[in-house]
């Protein structure tokens, strides 16, 4: 709930380029991680009293790539999924428009139960800045 009242209170364009760095800086973790996972399988490679720290450090960087990555899918498809819908119906305007109302679940005109997994099941009415003409970003 806290992504839908950044769209209230800074609009939607600014959500989602903040959404989209905020992505991306999770791509970045996950690119760290991979280094940390590939020293750590180097470290233990090496054998003697190194092969401990080496385990440690192979484990830490498979927990934040896994991690990183998650997030970084989670983001980008709920940034993506609601920036294709962002575009006015009436006058084609991108991304302006306020939101009337929101909720995680259910949807007030059914569900779309790919939808659920990813996201939460989050959605909008939004009415446009424009021409007033209102639809659902789901």
């Amino acid at each position: 709930m806290a992504s839908l009242d950044r769209i209230r209170t800074d609009g939607f364009r600014r959500w989602y380029e903040r959404q989209l760095i905020e992505c991306h800086a999770w791509l970045v973790s996950w690119f760290l991680g991979l280094i940390a996972l590939v020293s750590g399988i180097e470290v233990a490679g090496a054998g003697g009293a190194s092969r401990m720290s080496g385990a440690l450090l192979l484990l830490g960087g498979l927990a934040v790539t896994l991690y990183s990555w998650k997030r970084y899918r989670l983001l980008l498809e709920i940034a993506e999924r609601l920036g294709e819908q962002a575009i006015c119906p009436g006058c084609s305007s991108y991304g302006k428009f306020k939101v009337q109302s929101s909720g995680p679940a259910p949807l007030p005109d059914g569900g779309d139960p790919a939808l659920e997994n990813h996201g939460g099941g989050v959605w909008l009415r939004v009415q446009c800045r424009k021409c007033g003409d209102e639809w659902m970003l789901k």
